[in-house]
């Protein structure tokens, strides 16, 4: 009787796991498709179609309301740093399309504290969910090509949602594509130097470990800085990456 009573109550508990799993992924899928065709619709050249978003926010809502339901702790560490990733630039979306009209998301109080997203079972600033959750437990420079703040001055943000399967892919051409983008690296050879954008310049400690930031930027780009040449910091752009 003990024996039948143990295999029962395992049997049902392997159920309920199973059923708690699958329950994840799908808040997951629901969550990454929500995402991509949000991505995919609304963004052209990195620059966002806010107003469409706000008047026509079912892909937003629904990206948000998925997100809520998912437990990170049932995700793999792949899956969740995609979450993590497409998570920020969905609440960077949300905040300025609450704010819409506005010219920058400096114009918002206190955008990157105060402002608070649910996120699974908790809630988080933007610059909690960068610096606290993603960074802390997966540190990557190549992290902030991919996080986008919503200024003309960030890296253009992806027409894709990241996924377990493509967040390495992505994160490697999205650096690619930054570090050869004149906006963001612009060589003067008249003047022997290399001007760059502040992210650099902010997160420099991040690109730097056992090499120059020279150094760094060559491993990406397509003409190569040459030996010798001076570094710049551009002042940042912070209108609104507005379509």
């Amino acid at each position: 009787m003990q024996t039948n009573l143990f295999f029962t109550i395992k049997v049902r508990l392997g159920v309920i796991m199973f059923l708690c799993l699958a329950f994840a992924e799908a808040q997951l899928a629901t969550f990454t498709s929500a995402t991509d065709q949000l991505l995919s619709s609304h963004v052209t050249s990195g620059m966002v179609d806010y107003k469409s978003i706000k008047k026509d926010p079912t892909n937003l809502n629904q990206a948000l309301r998925a997100l809520k339901k998912i437990n990170l702790e049932d995700l793999s560490l792949l899956e969740k740093e995609a979450v993590w990733i497409n998570a920020y630039n969905i609440f960077v979306i949300k905040g300025i399309v609450e704010a819409y009209p506005v010219n920058s998301v400096n114009d918002i109080p206190d955008f990157f504290d105060a402002r608070s997203y649910t996120l699974g079972n908790q809630k988080v600033s933007l610059n909690q969910l960068e610096k606290e959750i993603l960074f802390k437990e997966i540190w990557d420079e190549r992290l902030h090509f991919a996080l986008v703040c919503g200024a003309v001055g960030c890296p253009p943000l992806s027409k894709r949602a990241f996924t377990e399967a493509n967040t390495q892919i992505m994160l490697q051409r999205l650096t690619k594509r930054a570090i050869n983008n004149p906006s963001l690296v612009q060589i003067d050879m008249h003047e022997k130097k290399v001007i760059v954008s502040k992210i650099f310049e902010w997160y420099k400690s991040d690109f730097t470990k056992n090499q120059s930031l020279i150094e760094y930027l060559n491993q990406y780009r397509d003409q190569k800085i040459p030996d010798g040449f001076a570094v710049a910091y551009q002042e940042y752009d912070w209108n609104l990456n507005d379509l």
